[in-house]
């Protein structure tokens, strides 16, 4: 046993938890253990207020699988954490960081003797970081997993990736735990049954409100129900859920509460202290009403709470792939997360949940959140990934896969971060991008931090870095990230309102710091004090460079136009670095929220590598010739063009590839050849899988292969039409094929009378038009390909009109050809028109000259 840890005694706990706490899940207990015992993987869902997550770790501390290895519990939220490890600290009558301590980000109680650790999603990545076997954990417990939290998920898929791996024995367990799980998925995907648990959970009244009226504000509804609460349940404290930080503080400006009760706030960007206030009880004779977002859904009581009013929303986070950026959108909760939010009103004794919506509403929610993978930005999946050598999202197991749209985006972040890079073995990590997987930070400001480093700024990108880590409480007063940094590095006092976020962020900075490698003399040059803001932001979002536009408000690199919403000072500025803007999804205009002057002279040293360089060929009609242009520009945003004084044959047939794929091909010579050759191939391609596609959508991605060869000789837009297009698609053909598709699919077909007839290729299948005195004596229908294609027969009368149109000969024989004949004799006397036309003489001729 390590030196330091002490043995948990079980009969200790089942005593204390049963007796002393009464909670469901010690019924449950045995059963966990039995299974863990046998099994790899355990599913457990019990409601609110069951004790799952503060007993059960502490129950399986002295199983003999574990042999003194730790339990690593995840739970999605600082706060969370915090009060789940000091809850099971208390039950075992120790403080937080000896058999049980937590980790999260600003803050952390271990020990050497610490066997159960409390953390946050992301760091158990940096622990399978530090070492990929996790040697020193014998149980992963995923709390709250409902959530689908994007580093719940790929931890998820780490940990079962390096058990796999790694084998030993005891083997590592892994548990997924939550009161709304939807078990089926996950008992499929981990192979193992659900354990279920009752709960303890006190009844709960639902009243249901009605539909909101046209245009009105969510606070405002919001505002009336507290009011109305706070007066029918004069001895209940009150938690309300709204969707983010904004909308709880308009509350709190509305709402004139009566005497002895108090408003407290309760969202993820106050500090620990603060969240620790709202939810600590309240003083002899006072009540509260805590304003919070989803931070409060689970793991967590709220003492005197037994009254929940749910607005029914909450903010996410959706990336937009047109854009590249993330934004905060408002969407409806999940009947899930309704669930969770009814039982914190009976947790501590029977109580009541008021639903801003109609109960036929509640019927429509989704059952479960949708995982945060499916939108999420996975810059920062696909910088892991690739740091624990996993090459393909696809070589690892995953509960709900990366979107791929979404993954090739984050691929092409990495590689203009420089992070990635192209070898014979495919993407691998640069050095560079290996530094940046060492920082617990976004990989784009890893990579800000790393060049601020190399240019001798590490403080500077550091305090920058964590402004932008987190919630920006000065983006409603001031777009200009040089406010904050005169903040943080004490040029100037920061105001008493804003002391708390100061510390916090100057705590951040200070780890961020420490994650760099150790202090280098700079070696990228040495920006000017007033460059610095700027240099390290576009550094960081290269995307978001901006230009001002002479109609005002700016362009971004991305190709989004922006602008401030109010003026601003940095109006005056021609180019910026803007760090964050907002908006809503689909419009063509963001608006800046912070920002920094950006000098452009920087592309010229520092930015350089954002610079793009190409040759641009276009057909200039008043001149009728190409003319050609060098082009340096960042992203969208053109910095300089020099116009060149010849078009070279590359550049040239590039460009006409780009307007041939741009036409769909409709600027070449389709004659019927070609055409025709196209519905040969297809004819073929149905019989044999060998043969190329000549179908547009295949042929347009492919120009460059096939077209670019025929196009050295085109000098005007004019000439494609003359194009040989039969020739070039003819070349996609292996010679044997163009031989096959002679041989197979003739032109013509030898009919009985010796005539040789033109098979029409243009309809499938294909059409041999004769006339019907021709086929006489033809007892099965005409043929190609040998035997497998049968010609649809246009039986034609002598003027040369159609008959009868059919694919099986014999047939027409049979049944059509009598009632063709009394019609016909009497039109076309001079044709032979036998009774029986199978022993008959084909011929093209009249009956006069077959005489003759």
């Amino acid at each position: 046993m390590p030196i330091g840890r002490k043995p948990i005694n079980r009969d200790f706990i089942m005593p204390l938890n049963t007796a002393a706490l009464g909670l469901p899940i010690c019924n449950l207990l045995e059963e966990i253990r039995a299974r863990l015992q046998e099994e790899r993987n355990l599913v457990l869902e019990a409601p609110t207020g069951a004790g799952k997550t503060t007993v059960v770790p502490l129950a399986l501390l002295d199983e003999t699988w574990l042999t003194n290895r730790k339990i690593i519990m995840l739970q999605p939220r600082r706060l969370a954490a915090k009060n789940a490890a000091l809850r099971m600290a208390t039950l075992l009558g120790e403080s937080p960081g000896q058999t049980v301590g937590y980790r999260m980000r600003l803050d952390s109680k271990t020990s050497s003797a610490t066997r159960i650790e409390v953390v946050t999603e992301g760091i158990l990545l940096r622990m399978l970081q530090d070492d990929p076997s996790l040697s020193d954990v014998g149980l992963i417990i995923f709390d709250e997993f409902h959530e689908r939290s994007l580093d719940g998920d790929l931890g998820l898929s780490l940990a079962l990736n390096a058990r796999d791996t790694f084998s030993r024995s005891p083997t590592l367990r892994i548990m997924l735990m939550s009161a709304t799980l939807g078990t089926a998925a996950l008992e499929a995907f981990l192979e193992c049954k659900a354990v279920k648990s009752e709960g303890r959970l006190f009844p709960v009244e639902e009243r249901y409100g009605q539909n909101s009226k046209p245009r009105e504000r969510i606070v405002d509804r919001v505002t009336r129900s507290i009011n109305k609460a706070l007066a029918g349940h004069p001895d209940s404290s009150l938690l309300v859920f709204l969707p983010g930080q904004g909308e709880i503080r308009r509350t709190m400006e509305q709402l004139d509460p009566p005497p002895g009760v108090e408003l407290r706030p309760l969202y993820g960007d106050l500090s620990l202290g603060e969240q620790q206030a709202a939810i600590a009880p309240c003083r002899e004779g006072r009540r509260k009403v805590v304003l919070a977002t989803n931070i409060a859904e689970t793991s967590l009581t709220i003492d005197g709470v037994d009254v929940v009013i749910d607005s029914g929303l909450e903010r996410k986070p959706r990336f937009d792939p047109q854009t590249a950026m993330s934004r905060l959108t408002t969407v409806k909760i999940s009947q899930a997360s309704s669930v969770q939010r009814k039982g914190r009103a009976g947790r501590l004794r029977p109580g009541t949940c008021y639903r801003l919506w109609s109960e036929a509403q509640q019927e429509q929610l989704a059952a479960q959140d949708e995982p945060e993978i499916q939108s999420a930005d996975l810059s920062s999946l696909a910088l892991q990934l690739f740091a624990f050598g996993v090459y393909d999202p696809g070589e690892l197991a995953w509960l709900t896969a990366p979107p791929a749209g979404a993954y090739q985006q984050a691929i092409d972040l990495l590689l203009g971060l420089a992070a990635l890079e192209k070898t014979d073995a495919g993407l691998r990590l640069t050095p560079h991008g290996n530094a940046m997987a060492e920082i617990s930070a976004h990989p784009r400001l890893a990579h800000m931090l790393l060049l601020g480093d190399a240019v001798g700024a590490r403080e500077t990108a550091a305090h920058l870095a964590a402004v932008l880590s987190d919630r920006d409480p000065l983006s409603r007063d001031s777009a200009d990230m040089r406010t904050r940094l005169e903040y943080l590095s004490g040029e100037v006092a920061c105001p008493g309102a804003l002391r708390a976020w100061e510390k916090r962020t100057l705590q951040l900075a200070r780890q961020l710091s420490q994650q760099l490698p150790k202090a280098t003399r700079p070696n990228a040059g040495k920006p000017s004090y007033e460059q610095l803001p700027g240099l390290l932001l576009a550094s960081a979002y290269p995307d978001r460079i901006a230009r001002q536009r002479h109609s005002g408000g700016y362009q971004l690199a991305n190709g989004r136009s922006c602008r401030f919403a109010s003026p601003n000072a940095l109006d005056k500025s021609k180019w910026l670095a803007v760090a964050e803007v907002g908006g809503v999804a689909g419009r063509t205009g963001d608006v800046i929220r912070s920002a920094a002057p950006l000098d452009p002279a920087l592309f010229d040293t520092l930015l350089k590598p954002q610079l793009s360089e190409a040759t641009i060929v276009d057909w200039d009609n008043k001149s009728g010739r190409f003319l050609a242009e060098r082009r340096t520009s960042v992203g969208a945003l053109s910095l300089r063009k020099v116009q060149l004084d010849s078009v070279s044959d590359e550049a040239r047939t590039q460009r006409l590839i780009e307007l041939t794929r741009e036409a769909n091909m409709a600027n070449l010579s389709w004659s019927a050849p070609c055409e025709e050759l196209r519905n040969k191939v297809r004819l073929m391609a149905r019989l044999e899988s060998d043969w190329p596609s000549l179908e547009s959508e295949d042929l347009v991605p492919t120009l460059e292969d096939w077209l670019a060869p025929y196009l050295l000789a085109v000098k005007k837009l004019s000439d494609l039409k003359k194009l040989d297009l039969y020739t070039a698609l003819e070349s996609l053909l292996s010679w044997e094929q163009q031989r096959r598709l002679r041989a197979e699919l003739p032109e013509r077909f030898e009919v009985p009378s010796g005539s040789k007839v033109a098979i029409d290729y243009r309809e499938d299948p294909p059409i041999l038009p004769v006339k019907l005195q021709e086929m006489f004596g033809c007892r099965d229908t005409p043929s190609i390909a040998g035997g497998r294609i049968a010609l649809v027969v246009h039986l034609l009368s002598p003027a040369g009109r159609p008959l009868q149109v059919t694919q099986d000969l014999p047939s027409f024989w049979n049944n059509s050809y009598d009632a063709v004949k009394k019609e016909m004799r009497g039109r076309y006397p001079k044709h032979p028109w036998p009774d029986d036309p199978l022993s008959a003489t084909p011929t093209r001729f009249t009956k006069h000259r077959k005489q003759s």
